[in-house]
């Protein structure tokens, strides 16, 4: 992100008018940014896992470099998150000790990498960057919306990412081919109705950037049926 991206959030951060909305909504926001911002943070752990896998396999460079960006990405989407929840939460909050006991586990061989990004990449990164996207043209607060505009940008880098090293990895070692097709098998039947079973977001925090459950479920579905299963077939077939 450049500079003047985050000047202008901080600027309209700091225009923020709490009572252009319903007291309980902008708390009901605050709790959500801050939980966001959470996760966001636990993806640089991700990231840097996904940076040793990659060195672990002998990838190529260009992959390790863009795993080390988008580390550095989720540290800036987690600085955004919680400024927003500080801001909307009059207080300021921050993220909390992040536990790591087996972060590694999915790194010992190229197949668990393999597995291991078809899940959390080029299905979790995909459809969350598509969530991100749907959820920029609800969100009137515009903080929030210019945040969410930055990470839509680069969870798109992200999936991206995810689809490059798995291609590669059935080119190296075309093995792998047979388990990325099990693998994609195995999660998008179920990738929609997975990502949209949490905590649901009442209607009023589309303005604060987030997606109801039911309209989660409807951009996941879409996505999955338009993106996800033709890209997998054509990375399975090329």
């Amino acid at each position: 992100m450049h500079d003047s991206d985050f000047a202008t959030f901080e600027a309209a951060l700091a225009g923020f008018d709490a009572s252009a909305f319903d007291a309980a909504t902008v708390a009901a926001a605050a709790r959500a940014w801050a939980e966001r911002a959470q996760n966001e943070h636990a993806s640089v752990a991700a990231f840097d896992r996904f940076s040793l896998g990659l060195l672990a396999v002998g990838a190529p460079p260009e992959l390790l470099e863009a795993s080390h960006h988008a580390a550095l990405d989720e540290i800036v989407h987690a600085r955004l998150g919680f400024a927003l929840a500080s801001t909307y939460a009059g207080s300021s909050l921050g993220p909390g000790p992040l536990p790591i006991t087996g972060a590694l586990d999915a790194v010992a061989s190229l197949s668990d990498l393999v597995r291991a990004t078809i899940t959390e990449g080029c299905v979790g990164e995909t459809l969350a960057a598509i969530e991100v996207k749907a959820a920029i043209g609800t969100t009137t607060e515009s903080a929030a919306r210019l945040a969410l505009t930055i990470i839509a940008e680069d969870e798109a880098r992200h999936s991206e990412l995810a689809w490059s090293f798995v291609r590669w990895a059935v080119e190296v070692a075309p093995d792998t081919r047979r388990l990325a097709r099990a693998t994609f098998d195995e999660t998008l039947p179920h990738a929609a109705a997975a990502g949209s079973s949490g905590a649901c977001h009442e209607q009023a925090l589309s303005a604060f950037g987030f997606l109801s459950q039911a309209d989660r479920l409807v951009e996941r579905t879409r996505a999955v049926q338009a993106v996800l299963i033709p890209a997998a077939r054509a990375l399975l077939e090329a």
